[in-house]
């Protein structure tokens, strides 16, 4: 296999696993499949792409379920002219809908809890930083009245936040359009006072909403790769995350607990944002909670908090070296993220090389290169005492982090 090119590779697992479930189930969702896929490293993107050429190689049918009030597309055997899953898939198909529709408040409650712990650990080293919970802030937001997932400030810029705890694959475009979900984070982003700039917390989302988020927005999305839901609320769906090869995806959490002892599921954490706040702020009422997260979900909200900090010091440079510098430190703190410790001599060359392999004006940047690794160095000094960074063994690190935008291998 090794000699085979990636995208035949890649061909050959997903029609393997198609048949593999047709021939037992008669039928399987073509979502589930793309949403499991990821447990093998492959995007859903290309696996849609693998079930297409495979219905013009007349090597799977296709046709949809009215499930949960939706319109499901199934994967069928070859000539099959409708749908006919065995119940158990159906029922388990239906469960699953269920599940993504109902544990929202859950995610939102643990992306608060994730910010909350984060706040704990650095919030007081950070000028004017704040984390509040779920609710309309038009005050922050020149009017836009949406609901927030969660809201932080750091200095002077505001960051809604955004949580989305399904299992699509986000992309910018949808039919032709703007999706949905691209279009709140636009109304959410303002480069106006005052500003605002958003964070989305997602199991995943493409590269070109990623990297559109960050050029338009100033915003960050972190790739969770996991689904959360309350174990507690969900007690049955065990049998169908097995069924459905979904158990590395999707994480059923213990009630998140307050600093008082009270146990949240989800509904009950909106019901303490109108009704009984100071049971879930200030930040360290729910920082503990953090204990039950997924260690790897807690990295990433946590790197992804971090690079947008270090970010906003190219916003907040006043000069030409500042900026340059600023971007220096970027590419440091990611290489960071996804490599890492390093000496810090070493961090700050590699980051120059990044900076410079990137940079447009590279030849009016060589000559100053003296000053602007200077300044950079004394941004890894105020990254080091801002807890942003750590150092030990004589290397730098990014504080108990990953990098919240992981890519597969396969």
């Amino acid at each position: 296999m090794a000699n085979i090119p990636l995208e035949e590779r890649q061909y050959r697992v997903i029609a393997s696993a198609v048949d593999n479930r047709v021939d037992e189930y008669q039928a399987w969702p073509a979502n589930v499949l793309k949403l499991e896929s990821e447990g093998m490293e492959i995007y859903q993107d290309r696996t849609g792409a693998i079930l297409k050429r495979l219905l013009r190689e007349d090597r799977v049918g296709k046709d949809s379920l009215n499930l949960v009030n939706s319109n499901i597309p199934f994967v069928t055997r070859p000539g099959d002219s409708s749908a006919n899953p065995t119940d158990e898939v159906i029922s388990s198909t239906e469960q699953l809908l269920e599940f993504f529709k109902s544990s929202s408040d859950f995610a939102e409650l643990a992306a608060y809890v994730a910010f909350c712990k984060v706040y704990d650990e650095i919030g007081s080293h950070i000028t004017a930083m704040n984390v509040l919970p779920k609710g309309e802030r038009p005050h922050h937001l020149n009017g836009v009245t949406n609901e927030l997932d969660a809201f932080m400030q750091m200095g002077d810029e505001y960051i809604p936040v955004e949580v989305y705890n399904g299992g699509d694959y986000l992309s910018k475009r949808s039919f032709g359009e703007l999706s949905d979900k691209y279009k709140q984070l636009q109304d959410y982003s303002n480069d106006e006072e005052p500003v605002s700039n958003p964070i989305l917390v997602n199991r995943r989302a493409d590269t070109e909403f990623k990297k559109e988020t960050r050029k338009e927005f100033n915003g960050i999305v972190v790739d969770t790769d996991v689904i959360l839901g309350c174990e507690e609320d969900h007690p049955n769906l065990t049998d169908t995350l097995d069924l459905f090869n979904l158990n590395e995806i999707v994480h059923l959490l213990p009630p998140l607990e307050t600093a008082s002892g009270r146990e949240l599921t989800g509904e009950d954490y909106d019901d303490l944002v109108t009704n009984d706040p100071g049971e879930i702020r200030p930040p360290s009422k729910m920082a503990e909670a953090a204990e039950d997260l997924p260690d790897e979900y807690l990295k990433r909200v946590r790197g992804g908090v971090q690079l947008f900090y270090v970010n906003t010091f190219y916003r907040s440079a006043t000069g030409r070296t500042e900026r340059e510098a600023s971007l220096v430190l970027q590419a440091i703190y990611n290489l960071l993220l996804r490599e890492g410790g390093k000496p810090r001599q070493v961090a700050l060359d590699e980051g120059w090389d990044e900076f410079t392999d990137s940079y447009r004006q590279v030849k009016s940047v060589r000559g100053r290169k003296n000053m602007i690794m200077e300044q950079a160095g004394e941004y890894i000094t105020q990254l080091l005492d801002e807890r942003i960074l750590t150092e030990r063994n004589n290397e730098v690190h990014a504080r108990k982090a990953t990098h919240p935008q992981q890519t597969f291998t396969f």
